[in-house]
């Protein structure tokens, strides 16, 4: 990740864990962020990896009808924050036959972080709504009603109180033995430094609340919110809408536990199951040439979801012409994009490999019985695991599959075996279950 992104991720988690404030990881799009923005939410995404916002270029000011603005937004606090992501690594690591390390590793983010929380006072609020109307005629809100859109109002948000450099530099020297990672660029020395200088005023992370549009020109926005309420009326979309509203955003009081999150994949499975078996093995090449270029399988997703906003038709450049993609299996398939692009491109690279040493089902068992024990466990611990769920692998698989679950935080130490369970980590391994959920489909088609 950026530092911009590691930052603000640690921040998020340190002031409100496992809520809803949302880091921001653009740092060019932090103007769009500030109080009274309005947001989207991608439709394929879940709180169960993170919900994730994209900006508009209009705030609620602006569909509003012309009046007095409204008061500045309060300040709840200040917090300083030093040296937040500090790691270095000594010594010398020996796996048999498979991997050896020597020499030292570092890691290291400089500098003190101050940051100030700001958010939108009720009174401001109340004044507002009972002052200015919604100019129904905006043509911001127009298309957001054609195309069936949500709509979401930043309400809270932590900014930086100065501008502040933030800095990180990485060394590793000695040995690296290690040759199905050479495709990561593991071996040899390594040397990185890095630095960006975030400004004053620059929004790190927030929360927002959902619009809701009453009648013509009526609007609110309630302090409560389920799935099934929408910005705009019912019968003001105009494209067919069954696909936009089949899949809705869970709130964390409903994840009960792993069955929820096991359910929600397998419903977008199905959906992914229309696709017949030459499209799924299509499917599956099209992503095995793009995972580890996570910068392109983004893009991908946002071409398709741009696509389809505007109806048009969407191809995938393996699938055949004549294999038929409809929007519930494009639904689907971008669910499961959303959660293989919060993997990194290390991760998915070893995806890769995974699937080339047939061990999908052996990692996806591993994952799946790691959260059924823990998946609401808010305590770090050790756990003991199940000899038989790593004996079927052999020496490289098996630091193959420890290195790909320990970079989503789940570490799996073979004396026991055991490992260690870090409630953290708990949104990286969703989504790592998710995208194994998905390759394991696609290599039974291929």
């Amino acid at each position: 990740m950026t530092i911009f992104e590691n930052v603000t991720r640690a921040l998020a988690r340190q002031l409100n864990p496992r809520g809803d404030l949302t880091p921001l990881d653009s740092l060019i799009d932090f103007k769009r962020f500030h109080p009274f923005c309005l947001v989207l939410r991608k439709r394929k995404s879940t709180l169960f990896w993170g919900a994730r916002y994209v900006r508009t270029d209009y705030t609620l000011l602006d569909v509003l009808e012309a009046g007095s603005s409204p008061s500045d937004p309060t300040d709840s606090g200040n917090f300083s924050f030093k040296n937040m992501l500090d790691a270095r690594v000594e010594g010398e690591v020996d796996v048999p036959r498979t991997v050896k390390v020597t020499g030292t590793a570092g890691l290291s983010r400089s500098s003190t972080l101050e940051v100030q929380t700001l958010s939108v006072a009720p009174k401001a609020l109340e004044t507002l709504h009972q002052e200015r109307k919604l100019s129904a005629e905006h043509p911001f809100l127009k298309e957001m009603r054609d195309r069936g859109e949500n709509l979401y109002v930043v309400m809270e948000v932590v900014e930086t109180v100065q501008e502040v450099t933030l800095e990180r530099a990485g060394k590793a020297e000695g040995c690296f033995s290690l040759p199905f990672f050479a495709p990561l660029g593991l071996q040899g020395s390594i040397n990185h430094k890095e630095a960006v200088t975030i400004p004053k005023g620059c929004i790190l992370a927030f929360r927002v609340r959902q619009l809701m549009v009453k009648g013509k020109d009526e609007w609110d926005i309630p302090h409560i919110c389920n799935d099934n309420m929408q910005t705009f009326p019912p019968g003001g979309c105009q494209m067919e809408g069954s696909w936009l509203t089949m899949f809705t955003v869970s709130t964390g009081e409903e994840h009960e536990d792993f069955k929820t999150l096991k359910e929600e994949v397998q419903r977008e499975i199905q959906e992914v199951k229309k696709l017949s078996r030459v499209g799924q093995s299509s499917l599956l090449t099209s992503l095995s040439k793009l995972l580890g270029k996570k910068k392109e399988l983004q893009d991908l997703e946002l071409t398709l979801e741009g696509a389809l906003d505007k109806g048009h038709e969407v191809t995938l450049e393996a699938l055949p012409q004549d294999v038929l993609v409809s929007k519930e299996a494009m639904g689907g398939i971008l669910y499961f994009l959303g959660a293989l692009t919060e993997l990194s491109e290390a991760q998915q690279k070893l995806l890769i490999k995974s699937m080339e040493k047939k061990i999908l089902p052996v990692q996806l068992r591993l994952v799946e019985s790691t959260m059924e024990q823990n998946f609401l466990q808010d305590k770090e611990g050790v756990f003991p695991l199940q000899p038989d769920l790593l004996s079927s692998l052999g020496e490289e698989e098996l630091t193959l599959t420890e290195a790909l679950v320990g970079l989503s935080g789940l570490e799996v130490q073979r004396s026991g075996p055991q490992y260690t369970w870090d409630p953290d980590t708990l949104p990286h391994l969703c989504a790592l279950y998710a995208g194994l959920s998905l390759l394991q489909l696609l290599t039974k088609a291929s």
